[in-house]
């Protein structure tokens, strides 16, 4: 603020003050303040303070004995702490503005300046209860307004920070932070049509500004604008002005719209910016890309994401690399490639339950594809038995081993054999299509149950007969 040449204005004032709501000074004060302004205006604050705190030293404590000591007026001590403040002797120009305070409790300047010492501090709630007892005696600042709807707004006091900006906006309609700071108490409302139509203002003004960009884009989003959300992020990459984050949020936007392609180039313009490669933020991508049914693009961005590792990539990030590409070779129907990259990541790791579950899930695959009962037995043997490890781990593999072979026993109508590993996964990762599914399979599990008893019941009876 020190640097605002108006706010220094305000800040050492004319010091005419007003008798109902700042303290009255005598002729000598006057002209000292005079003098003190003038040395203001120069930014000689080192020879302001000096000539006042020997002018206060004078008053209190006269060196001519004949010289009666007066007590000094609320607003010298004020002066005094406007000088401490601005060569950033905060504590000492705190007890002075509460000095001041003490002697004049309605000085609203001194209120003001000791509200922008606790906010210079961070000390949002002191700052704030100074700022509420100016406004109360009079002040119209709209810094003052725009800064007590700061505090309110770090309290999550949207309501009351909107007013207050609404207010600073009232009294300075040019000013970028009072209509920012609106905005974002209108985002904590959810105010999100106003919100969005203010950043708009705000960036016609503002264009170069990133952070209005991002701000808008969040209040679309959260008004399921989507389009709109990607054609501001589209700018911002055109601009220069996107980064890592942004540009993949661009190209989870352009899968939601199924512009496959389009979101390949946003998640490579994001591996490009990234200062240094985050695994598991590129993979997340390349598993976009994969699951919504795009293995080739995925792939072309795996490679990409090998290159500018080059020769960085840890033994852990090597696997997790390897088991998206077991993923991504498995969606586009490449079971031979899905073999072969498997028994490479077994040797590497023998006893890796995400290795284990997609082994299982691959020897599932082949069982669907089998040309004999014989070959169908033996994979599915297999995938019961990678399975089964898989399901006993924490976390997404112990989730996935559980899914999987339960979905397995189900397809082969084993049902009271599937339902533990179902009820397990859905314990896991409860969701609603999981919940109706377990729901139907505990029915058929239910049936099979009584149709078993029943032909034990009848075997007994046989039996029976024939004794």
């Amino acid at each position: 603020m020190f640097r605002d040449p108006q706010f220094v204005r305000d800040f050492v004032g004319s010091y005419g003050f007003i008798s109902e709501v700042e303290p009255k000074v005598t002729p000598e004060e006057s002209r000292v303040l005079v003098k003190i302004q003038e040395w203001f205006e120069e930014s000689k604050f080192s020879e302001a303070e000096t000539e006042l705190v020997r002018f206060i030293k004078e008053t209190e404590a006269p060196s001519d004995p004949e010289q009666q000591p007066k007590e000094i007026s609320a607003a010298m001590v004020f002066v005094l702490g406007n000088l401490y403040f601005s060569a950033d002797r905060t504590d000492e120009a705190r007890r002075a503005f509460l000095e001041a305070l003490r002697r004049f409790p309605k000085f609203r300047r001194a209120h003001v300046n000791l509200g922008y010492l606790y906010v210079s501090k961070e000390e949002f709630d002191k700052a704030q209860s100074h700022f509420q007892e100016a406004i109360s005696l009079g002040e119209g600042n709209p810094r003052v307004f725009g800064l007590l709807g700061y505090t309110y707004l770090l309290q999550q006091q949207a309501l009351a920070a909107e007013n207050a900006y609404r207010q600073a906006y009232l009294l300075d309609p040019k000013s970028k932070d009072w209509k920012l700071g609106l905005a974002q108490a209108l985002l904590q409302q959810e105010k999100y049509d106003e919100a969005s139509s203010l950043l708009g203002d705000l960036i016609e003004e503002f264009p170069e500004d990133p952070q209005l960009w991002l701000q808008q884009t969040n209040a679309l989003l959260a008004q399921e604008k989507k389009i709109e959300a990607a054609t501001n992020l589209e700018v911002l990459r055109m601009k220069g002005l996107a980064g890592e984050s942004e540009l993949n949020l661009l190209g989870n936007l352009y899968m939601d719209q199924s512009e496959p392609q389009l979101a390949l180039f946003a998640y490579l313009a994001a591996l490009e910016k990234a200062p240094s490669l985050n695994i598991d933020t590129a993979l997340k991508s390349a598993k976009i890309l994969n699951d919504y049914g795009f293995p080739e693009k995925a792939s072309s961005y795996v490679e990409e994401v090998r290159r500018k590792a080059g020769d960085g990539l840890s033994d852990e990030d090597r696997l997790q690399v390897d088991l998206i590409e077991v993923q991504i070779a498995r969606a586009d129907g490449n079971l031979v490639r899905v073999g072969a990259l498997l028994e490479d990541l077994l040797a590497r790791d023998p006893a890796n339950g995400e290795v284990l579950l997609e082994l299982g899930k691959h020897y599932d695959q082949l069982a669907k594809e089998a040309d004999s009962e014989e070959e169908k037995r033996k994979y599915l043997m297999e995938a019961k038995t990678r399975l089964q490890v898989a399901s006993g781990r924490d976390g997404d593999t112990g989730y996935g081993g559980n899914l999987a072979l339960g979905q397995l026993l189900t397809r082969e109508l084993q049902y009271v054999e599937a339902l533990p590993y179902l009820e397990r996964a859905e314990q896991m990762k409860p969701s609603e299509n999981l919940k109706s599914y377990v729901n139907k399979v505990r029915r058929a599990a239910d049936r099979q149950r009584q149709r078993e008893e029943r032909e034990a019941a009848d075997r007994e009876a046989k039996e029976k007969t024939k004794r």
